[in-house]
């Protein structure tokens, strides 16, 4: 638990103002801006606060529609459980709609947050022209909220497309122009290269250093990286027509391609998308970022606030700053949490892929005892990642709370998972226990029963990761035709948890490492199945003709890609005629 928190002024990040009161009613207004630390308080800190509470805090969305809907975990309907009308099933079948609320959600946040920022950044130039600070402390402070701003762009360039760039906090709607993919694009890499220069070579992820859980240049650097890895699907201003589905076999040579075109100008050098991944990696270790020795001390509650491997975090903290992570609570089943001490939802579970690129094995006879059944993996980061198997804590077996005569004790059963059970399947005394227990579970971010109440954490909650940017580096240098080097980057990850070494190198390669070290995490698989031609297939979880429950719609193999794109929420296009459907809708 974090006993200290370095800085008055990032204390007030966590119970300071909120940009949506005025400076005036904090603060005279002649004294709200005479020292840096007011300065930043009252035009930075709470920008930081609100993106947190949007990536991983009670408005998740972000993460919900990146993860949720790719191929490594869903939320199944459990009959009773989580049905919800089948959103969050539909949700993993690609089956939104321009009235989807995920959707919705993340559009006006976003240019709520927008417009909070394009008025922080007017202020700071106001305080500039009075001279009051050096211009270093402002550029500084200039170059963390369009940081901010760009995180948030980045994303609406992804998810949506066509997008509105707005840079004005005065902008009326008649004034918001809906811009090409590529040109959007064009702005966030402009807006993250021109930044990188004025953030501080200070660690984000040190709590005694003042830029703690702030944008420096290393986290400026872990930007670029993911935008860029992006960058041949952004360039790109048409989507369809089979641009980015049928496999990577099918994408991978116009990607490459498209990414070698795609230019970027950093720190004085002209280089392609993949040449840019690669600096951006070799920055950040220049920085002083590496791997830690224990993949797990990435992820705890005592220490991962001090990692050398993690570049940015969403800060948690049960009695500094407290802020909710129901991702991991509506995972365990509810015995299994109360047994830990905390409470749960009994929600989400690792798809039956994420378990085949494991290579996980389960074995048991459901008319026997499960206790004799096999339930392991020789890669160790999936006992670290996941709760399988029996659910004994401190040796005291987890009761099923369902068909207890045949099956008394809790198994989490990986194979048995599906992203929703039909009624007709699944009614009779094993199917209710599947149901309720079907589905490795999140273990990855510690538990920490001495939090005061359920869904708050101690375990600061990953962004960007080194590891992570070894891999990006793997893929870009791989499409490089680099693949010795290619393939050192990806072993490095291997060699840190003790599995045998690659000797072998391709882009499913690198896409199942990445699956297996980040799973839970870094809210980037959506965009590496976008780019490898795999978001819009069938898998192992989902296919024509799979059963479920009525709730949930068919699943359709959208072969043109339109789904690739999510589309613009329908409030938005009737409140603006300058705004038109994306393609498919």
């Amino acid at each position: 638990m974090k006993k200290i928190f370095y800085a008055a002024a990032i204390a007030l990040l966590f119970v300071g103002c909120s940009l949506e009161e005025t400076p005036k009613s904090k603060f005279d207004e002649s004294e709200a801006y005479k020292s840096s630390t007011l300065v930043y308080v009252n035009t930075v800190a709470s920008l930081y606060t609100k993106m947190y509470n949007r990536f991983h805090g009670a408005d998740d969305n972000y993460n919900y529609m990146s993860e949720f809907t790719s191929d490594v975990l869903f939320l199944p309907g459990r009959q009773g459980d989580w049905v919800d009308g089948g959103k969050h099933q539909n949700a993993f079948m690609h089956r939104w709609d321009p009235s989807t609320d995920y959707l919705r959600s993340i559009w006006n946040n976003s240019y709520s947050d927008i417009a909070l920022c394009n008025a922080s950044l007017e202020k700071l130039e106001e305080i500039r022209a009075l001279k009051s600070l050096d211009d270093a402390t402002i550029n500084g402070y200039v170059a963390e909220v369009r940081g901010i701003r760009a995180f948030y762009y980045m994303w609406l360039v992804d998810f949506f497309g066509r997008i509105p760039v707005v840079t004005s906090s005065q902008a009326g709607i008649s004034d918001v122009q809906q811009l090409s993919r590529s040109a959007a694009y064009d702005f966030v890499k402009k807006e993250i290269t021109e930044i990188i220069p004025d953030l501080a070579s200070d660690k984000s992820q040190k709590l005694s250093s003042e830029y703690y859980a702030r944008f420096t240049k290393a986290a400026g650097y872990a930007m670029l990286a993911r935008l860029a890895i992006n960058g041949a699907v952004f360039s790109q201003d048409s989507w369809t027509g089979g641009k980015f589905t049928g496999g990577i076999d099918k994408v991978e040579a116009n990607v490459t391609n498209w990414g070698k075109a795609d230019k970027f100008s950093v720190d004085g050098k002209t280089m392609n998308a993949w040449e840019t991944v690669v600096y951006c990696q070799e920055q950040i270790a220049k920085e002083g970022y590496k791997l830690e020795a224990n993949f797990a001390a990435n992820f705890t509650n005592a220490g991962n606030e001090n990692s050398n491997e993690n570049i940015l975090c969403c800060p948690m903290d049960d009695t500094v700053y407290r802020r909710s992570d129901t991702q991991v609570t509506r995972s365990l089943h509810y015995n299994h949490a109360s047994t830990i001490g905390f409470s749960s939802w009994n929600g989400t579970a690792a798809t039956v892929h994420a378990l085949n690129v494991f290579d996980y094995k389960e074995d048991y006879n459901k008319d026997g005892d499960l206790a004799d059944g096999t339930y392991e993996c020789d890669d160790p980061r999936f006992a670290l990642s996941f709760f399988y198997g029996s659910c004994s804590v401190n040796g005291v077996k987890v009761g099923s709370g369902v068909s207890a005569d045949k099956w008394p004790e809790g198994y989490y059963l990986g194979y048995e998972a599906r992203n929703d059970f039909s009624v007709e399947d699944y009614s009779d005394p094993w199917g209710l226990y599947v149901v309720k227990w079907a589905g490795v579970r999140i273990k990855k971010y510690e538990y920490d029963p001495t939090t005061n109440g359920q869904n708050y954490f101690n375990s600061d909650r990953v962004i960007f990761r080194y590891a992570d940017m070894l891999l990006l580096a793997a893929e870009a240098q791989y499409r490089l035709g680099k693949t010795a080097e290619a393939l050192a980057l990806l072993n490095q990850v291997r060699d840190r948890v003790g599995v045998a070494p690659m000797t072998e190198i391709n882009l499913q390669v690198i896409l199942d490492e990445k699956l297996r070290e980040e799973i839970w995490e870094t809210m980037g698989r959506r965009g590496d199945l976008v780019r490898c031609g795999l978001y819009t297939e069938q898998n192992e979880d989902k296919f024509v003709g799979m059963k479920h429950a009525i709730v949930c719609a068919d699943y359709i193999y959208d072969k043109d890609g339109y789904t690739n794109v999510f589309p613009i929420p329908v409030e938005v296009i009737n409140q603006n005629p300058n705004l038109t459907q994306n393609a498919g809708y």
